[in-house]
């Protein structure tokens, strides 16, 4: 899985979604397999890379120790540890005990922030969410400081990754997603943590993306003998006035109606949503890694989810999106007044924004084909969702 996919919580396997019923043609067919077969190289060469450059025997061995450091803190018998993850953001440990295997985990936010969305994963568990359990300390905290970092032990969920080329594996999802917006209503972090917010946000979120955009041209400018750039060039001022086109809808919808009652009652977003952070675990839906968890509008992590999978596809499936949106709407209706800011928000091009910033704010090579290919979704995309507002 490259970098870009991780961000975007997107499977690496098959990135189109099959039914029973679908009779794709040659054309589509052959370019999945190609799609698929280089899905499969990226992912052996990151795997590869991991191995060398993040879990080398001396980094495994440095984590074990810290591990070992830090588990008396818990009243846990310890059998054995092992290094899950072991990258510069995230430390995962799996360790075993008599009652059953566990995982520390390192909080890789500020204190802050982590204190948020400790006490909102508490909460939920608490509440009968399928979200870990967190395990207090000896000293009765959901968390441990060490250094900057803060850790916390949970219960460690078996299970299978969900494969959204698969319908009922896809429902599971989207449903799962409606109940953590149910449920996580009635929240209020403790008075040691504030409150993360991005209710009412979303104008500002517009405006940056698409001075973003507008920046980004003085660096193509600076390479004429650049596809890439050229491309960007020749494109772009289309979509950025697209963007300050969706920036005034929103204002003029039921956005700040919606954002001024969400205050009152306000619900979580996961805001990482996704095949990455989702188990199937004894015919249950477990939800994962909270870290980023705050305060806004549940159709965000819808737009979140629902608007990648689409581009994935390399068109707009409409079967696809209906599919997505009922099997939310079976845990969590949506009126047609949110519904249609739902719409407004998915008309920005944020993975054309995403395309771009992969290349000019993170420096990798992406191919103008690429970029092509996003300026063809994000039209697609916009003929299809003009309809519904």
């Amino acid at each position: 899985m490259t970098n870009w996919q991780q961000r975007r919580n997107i499977p690496t396997n098959n990135q189109t979604i099959y039914r029973s019923s679908d009779a794709p043609s040659l054309k589509r067919e052959e370019s999945i397999k190609k799609q698929s077969e280089r899905k499969k190289v990226e992912v052996k060469e990151e795997k590869k890379e991991e191995t060398v450059q993040e879990l080398t025997p001396e980094m495994q061995e440095k984590l074990i120790k810290l591990a070992e450091l830090l588990l008396p803190n818990w009243n846990v018998n310890v059998q054995s540890i092992e290094v899950i993850q072991g990258g510069q953001m995230a430390l995962v440990w799996k360790f075993m005990t008599d009652e059953g295997p566990k995982c520390l985990k390192r909080i890789h936010r500020p204190e802050k922030k982590a204190l948020f969305s400790i006490h909102a994963q508490d909460y939920l568990a608490k509440k009968g969410m399928r979200v870990p359990a967190i395990i207090p300390n000896r000293d009765g905290h959901l968390y441990t400081k060490h250094g900057p970092f803060l850790f916390v032990v949970y219960d460690w969920i078996e299970g299978r990754p969900f494969d959204l080329t698969v319908p009922t594996d896809l429902q599971w999802i989207m449903k799962g997603l409606a109940d953590y917006h149910t449920e996580s209503v009635g929240y209020t972090p403790p008075p040691a943590a504030p409150i993360f917010s991005k209710l009412g946000k979303w104008p500002k979120h517009y405006i940056k993306r698409c001075q973003q955009m507008e920046s980004w041209k003085l660096i193509a400018e600076k390479s004429p003998d650049d596809p890439f750039c050229q491309l960007y060039l020749n494109e772009i001022d289309t979509y950025i006035a697209s963007g300050r086109d969706t920036l005034t809808l929103l204002q003029q919808s039921h956005y700040p109606e919606w954002v001024k009652q969400c205050k009152q009652k306000p619900n979580l977003c996961h805001q990482d949503y996704g095949t990455g952070n989702t188990l199937l675990s004894n015919d249950q839906i477990w939800i994962i890694d909270l870290d980023t968890t705050t305060f806004d509008l549940p159709i965000r992590d819808l737009r979140k989810v629902i608007i990648p999978l689409m581009g994935d596809t390399g068109t707009w499936d409409q079967e696809l999106f209906d599919l997505m949106l009922a099997s939310y709407e079976e845990r969590s209706p949506l009126t047609s007044e949110q519904k249609n800011v739902m719409y407004i928000d998915m008309l920005f091009p944020y993975e054309l924004y995403e395309t771009a910033s992969e290349r000019f704010g993170r420096k990798n090579e992406i191919m103008p084909e690429e970029l092509m290919a996003a300026f063809q979704y994000e039209e697609r995309k916009k003929g299809h969702l003009s309809q519904f507002l």
